[in-house]
């Protein structure tokens, strides 16, 4: 499908995370000649407002981000309600999602699977959204 329209949602708490995140999502949205935009958020639990608010504007949406446990329960806390607001929106407003918020365990786990060469989350969140929007867009 060309020509779709993507709402890029980016947790950029960790920049050098975030900025391989969209490496990967970029490199599939221009293959498939989609248009995109992206919306910079502070942290991971400000994205759920952003997605309520363009529910209807966008035919897909993927969220990018990183969260990295501490030394306190703030980790689960944070990785908790995020995913929870997150994936209660998509399924109340059947939205197309890709979902590459990445909780890892230390630093080093976070960059591997940001990485376009190694895990790619990003890169296969968008080929999620991509392939949700099909789904959703079929009768």
């Amino acid at each position: 499908m060309k020509n779709l329209s993507i709402l890029v949602i980016n947790s950029n708490f960790y920049k050098n995370i975030s900025k391989n995140l969209l490496k990967g999502v970029e490199e599939v949205l221009d293959d498939n000649e989609s248009k995109y935009k992206i919306v910079n958020v502070p942290g991971a639990l400000e994205i759920p407002v952003v997605l309520k608010k363009y529910k209807n504007d966008f035919d897909g949406f993927i969220i990018l981000g990183c969260v990295i446990r501490g030394e306190t329960s703030h980790y689960e806390l944070v990785t908790n309600i995020t995913a929870a607001e997150i994936y209660s929106i998509s399924n109340y407003f059947q939205l197309a999602l890709g979902f590459a918020l990445i909780t890892a365990e230390n630093l080093e786990q976070a960059i591997t699977r940001a990485d376009p060469k190694k895990k790619n989350y990003g890169g296969k969140a968008t080929i999620t959204c991509l392939e949700m929007i099909k789904v959703l867009k079929k009768k």
